[in-house]
């Protein structure tokens, strides 16, 4: 498979994760512990997701995994923060 379609496979498998968390959000409206565990669990699978891309990129570093790690937990703050 060439380089430039695996990146759209890749990067389309990301917008279907996050879609699909801002979804089961709505979904879940007004019982805040699933919206959580939502959240929390879609920052997890970010991760995992970003390690996986930049493995087959060839392009994995401790600071990329540091970048994903902090920009999830970023997330996590501001979404939960909002609920």
């Amino acid at each position: 498979m060439k380089k430039p379609i695996r990146k759209v496979i890749d990067y389309l498998a990301l917008s279907l994760l996050v879609s699909s968390a801002i979804i089961l959000i709505l979904i879940f409206n007004g019982n805040k512990l699933f919206q959580t565990i939502t959240i929390i669990s879609v920052s997890l699978i970010y991760i995992i997701w970003g390690v996986i891309h930049h493995l087959r990129e060839h392009t994995f570093y401790p600071q990329i995994i540091l970048e994903y790690v902090l920009f999830a937990l970023l997330g996590c703050v501001i979404v939960i923060g909002l609920l």
